[in-house]
């Protein structure tokens, strides 16, 4: 009986590009990549100091996840209602701010928010 089980790239090297397709740049939602200009940013001041204030708040609350003595259910529970606020900022930044800072107080009120 042979066990000896060979990787799929045997007898080929594995760096080679034989089944690559040349020059196709795509990111993980096949959309090509694109330089953004300045022009597409938020034009209002205040809408820019919301983006930066919920994405510092963001990365708080995932740090604070992360350091919670907590089951890793909990924390993957937790972690996910943080990328659906992402999600939301995308579309309804406002909405986004509020969802995270109920979230938020309910950390600091020691009430983990896992619905």
């Amino acid at each position: 009986m042979h066990r000896h089980h060979e990787p799929p790239y045997a007898g080929s090297d594995p760096a080679s590009t034989e089944f690559v397709a040349p020059e196709v740049e795509s990111r993980i939602d096949d959309r090509p990549d694109v330089d953004t200009s300045a022009d597409e940013g938020p034009d209002d001041p205040e809408v820019a100091a919301l983006y930066a204030l919920v994405a510092e708040r963001l990365k708080q609350a995932h740090a604070r996840v992360y350091s919670l003595h907590a089951s890793d259910d909990a924390k993957t529970a937790l972690t996910r209602q943080l990328l659906i606020v992402t999600e939301t900022a995308k579309r309804d930044l406002p909405e986004a701010a509020r969802r995270l800072s109920r979230f938020v107080q309910d950390l600091d009120e020691g009430r983990p928010p896992v619905h």
